[in-house]
């Protein structure tokens, strides 16, 4: 039998199917605030810095702004450990530097989504040290705050954490407080401890942290690790979600490191049972009552058939409006494990964008469009990195990619400069808690360390550390304030860049043919052609090994992006498949005209 040839058919939708909402239509742009501009002199930027630059964000054509988190904290994990939710970090400034930025930004037509951590708090935080205190005696109504387990006692006598669950960052997520002979429990840093949201006192409080900020005219939030809040107990093992029951009521997850007691754990505590049912409330008691934006992280295995059930926009089944996932960017890494790097080919990329494309907008859901934030490397450095290729075109190609696929599309901080990771290594400019817990785990070894290792942990540090994106904003050429971005008798909590002069924002944004401008002008081109927004999207020539082929497709109206992923000039010829794409231009221009003497 002959083999069946696929042949394409444009799926035509009309802009009517769409309910635009602004969240669709506009770019997210992120600042990681300890990163942007420093208004006064302590090497940190602060909410000043980014009032100050409300003009080069609006220029940019960008409609949102995404805070990284500016609430108090001891700065443990950069502001995701958070010890007030209701006062600002004195670092970024007072709640009248807020005040006046989210003024002055609804002035200029741009809204405010704020980050914010509500798994967890930092052990700083009042409620923690009230559950400690409660576990002591003290009757504060406090006491179940938090995830605390007893320990499981051995035949030998001796004891052992409620569970084998691996922390995301170091160790066991268990921590052993001796005053009251209790764990508590730490998806992240064991200075992040778990809030317990099975306590519905616990939500209460959360919702009324969101409502304080909603009431003051914030446009939404960016919801940290939001998949997490629901663990696993014995009674919810199954099948599916396979574990080993334990005295403590907290199963063991199945070993895959023998010689390890802590064990992977992403099922045991992301995309919980009972996940659904706090999203859910949270939109009832919050959010169904402002105009804003719910974006939702979600990490550890999540996909476009789970994805789907947390964006519902069924009235009853409400939770969130977009969700953050992690698909395409865990392509260079071994089994979720950021550290053990891998080499990747475009097939790979290309079936994990139409996984999602694709399975996203079958189920009536919207997707986001990112490839780069505060938690990972640079998006030229990851994915153009193996072509030795000029820098503006790699950081064009990116741009268009990003911006003619389907969904919200969400830049970070410096993305429009084409900024790359640092290409050396100093054990001196690590700022990042998980970075600095990967190389002293290195250097944790009694036998001495391997230099082999060494350098197979730099490199992956280079390629993946969390730094790499932190990098201070480079505004100008001058050497002595660190591009712009401070003083000049000031040192930044972060080194500037080595080659910051060759991207700073003020030379590129008097060229036309930098890559700001391309992506100012880029953001223009999506806002003015919907189909680029709403468009159905399908993959062309998915086998090519070189080419990232695709349609957008709305109603009379078609556009066929095609890129070259390569460093080499490629031949490319539309395949057979898809010659359809020419007679359908060729009817509606036939059409067009008709219409157009008929009239």
């Amino acid at each position: 039998m002959a083999p069946i040839e696929r042949v394409f058919r444009p799926r035509i939708r009309s802009l009517a199917e769409h309910k635009p909402i602004w969240w669709k239509d506009a770019v997210l742009y992120e600042i990681f605030v300890p990163s942007f501009k420093d208004t006064n002199g302590d090497g940190y930027g602060d909410l000043r810095g980014v009032t100050e630059k409300l003009k080069y964000i609006s220029d940019l054509g960008v409609k949102v702004i995404w805070l990284s988190p500016i609430f108090d904290s001891p700065m443990y994990d950069m502001g995701y450990d958070i010890a007030n939710y209701y006062k600002i970090n004195p670092l970024y400034g007072k709640m009248e530097d807020f005040d006046n930025l989210l003024e002055e930004a609804h002035r200029q037509g741009l809204r405010i989504i704020l980050d914010i951590a509500l798994n967890h708090t930092s052990i700083k935080h009042d409620w923690f040290k009230k559950s400690v205190a409660a576990h002591k005696g003290a009757a504060n109504g406090f006491k179940d705050f938090y995830i605390w387990g007893d320990p499981i006692i051995g035949e030998d006598g001796k004891k052992r954490p409620p569970s084998n669950w691996a922390s995301v960052f170091e160790g066991c997520m268990w921590e052993w407080v001796p005053e009251i002979s209790k764990y508590y429990l730490h998806v992240f840093g064991k200075e992040q401890p778990d809030l317990n949201w099975e306590n519905p006192d616990v939500r209460k409080e959360l919702w009324k942290v969101l409502r304080f900020w909603l009431n003051k005219g914030v446009d939404g939030f960016r919801l940290d690790a939001i998949n997490c809040t629901s663990k696993v107990h014995n009674e919810d093992l199954s099948p599916a979600r396979p574990g080993v029951p334990t005295a403590s009521g907290w199963p063991d997850a199945p070993i895959t490191t023998p010689e390890k007691f802590p064990q992977k754990a992403n099922e045991m505590f992301a995309n919980g049972p009972r996940s659904h049912e706090y999203l859910r409330e949270m939109h009832e008691q919050v959010f169904a009552h402002y105009d804003a934006l719910t974006l939702g992280e979600m990490s550890c295995g999540i996909t476009p058939e789970l994805g789907v059930n947390f964006i519902s926009r069924e009235k009853s089944n409400r939770q969130l409006d977009l969700i953050l996932h992690f698909e395409h960017v865990e392509l260079d890494c071994v089994d979720g494990d950021k550290w053990i790097l891998r080499d990747w080919e475009l097939s790979e990329l290309k079936g994990s964008v139409a996984k999602w494309q694709l399975g996203m907008a079958d189920a009536g859901g919207w997707d986001t469009i990112w490839m780069e934030n505060h938690d990972q490397p640079r998006g030229l450095s990851r994915f153009c990195n193996k072509a030795k290729v000029n820098r503006d075109h790699a950081a064009k190609l990116l741009a268009m990619w990003m911006f003619t696929l389907q969904g919200t599309v969400i830049m970070f901080q410096g993305q429009e400069l084409g900024m790359t990771n640092p290409e050396e290594f100093s054990e001196e400019t690590i700022r990042d808690i998980e970075t600095r817990i990967y190389w002293n785990a290195t250097h944790a070894n009694p036998d001495g360390v391997d230099p082999e290792n060494l350098e197979i942990v730099k490199k992956a540090i280079m390629t993946k550390t969390r730094d790499a994106a932190r990098i201070p904003i480079p505004w100008d050429q001058d050497t002595a304030t660190s591009g712009g971005f401070t003083h000049h008798l000031t040192k930044p909590w972060l080194p500037a860049h080595p080659h910051f002069p060759d991207v700073c924002a003020e030379t590129q944004r008097h060229n036309p043919s930098s890559v700001w401008s391309f992506y100012r002008d880029i953001i223009l081109l999506r806002e003015q052609h919907p189909t680029l927004v709403y468009g159905t999207w399908q993959l062309v020539d998915e086998p090519h090994a070189s080419v990232f082929a695709y349609t957008r497709t709305q109603g009379r109206e078609i556009y066929l992006v095609v890129l070259n992923f390569s460093d080499e000039l490629i031949e490319w010829q539309l395949p057979k498949t898809h010659s359809c794409l020419i007679e359908f231009d060729e009817e509606i221009n036939r059409q067009t005209a008709d219409s157009g003497n008929a009239m």
